[in-house]
């Protein structure tokens, strides 16, 4: 009499399909988690914006003008920013912090998109500029993807609208 043999196990195609599977979900959540990176730093880079758009408008409120000077704010906040001590129209150093702003927001790291590193106009990077004797300004950042307000790549902040 013949025996019948019991195979129990799984094949080499049966194998290779389920790892098949689980690879292309993987790729799927790694994918889903990196975007959800991005525009996490992108949200807080728009936050940051309007944390500085606020509080230079305070300042004008209170003095007539915006800050003087040209800085960046690099990603680690390190350089000399003039938005933590600008001079007054008279020269004097007008400290922002704390009265306009709790701390100086730095950009988050890495860059996203087209945005260039840090330390560059239109990088990774939150660049102010007082014009015409501080009656306006500018304020140059990047976005990786943009946001539900504000579209991917440079933009520039300015007493009247982002755009």
């Amino acid at each position: 009499m013949k025996q019948k043999l019991n195979n129990q196990g799984f094949t080499l195609i049966e194998l290779l399909v389920v790892l098949g599977i689980i690879g292309i979900l993987a790729g799927i959540v790694t994918f889903a988690a990196q975007n959800g990176r991005v525009k996490g730093r992108d949200a807080k880079r728009a936050a940051d914006i309007r944390q500085l758009i606020t509080g230079m408008e305070q300042y004008h409120i209170q003095h007539g003008v915006y800050p003087t000077g040209t800085q960046s704010v690099t990603s680690f906040g390190t350089q000399g920013v003039i938005i933590d001590k600008p001079l007054a129209l008279n020269g004097t150093v007008e400290a922002l912090i704390p009265a306009y702003f709790p701390t100086i927001p730095a950009s988050p790291q890495p860059n996203d998109g087209n945005c260039l590193p840090a330390g560059q106009l239109g990088g990774n990077n939150y660049w102010y500029e007082a014009a015409d004797l501080g009656t306006t300004y500018t304020l140059t950042f990047c976005l990786g993807n943009g946001t539900s307000d504000w579209g991917a790549g440079v933009r520039v902040a300015s007493p009247d609208r982002v755009k």
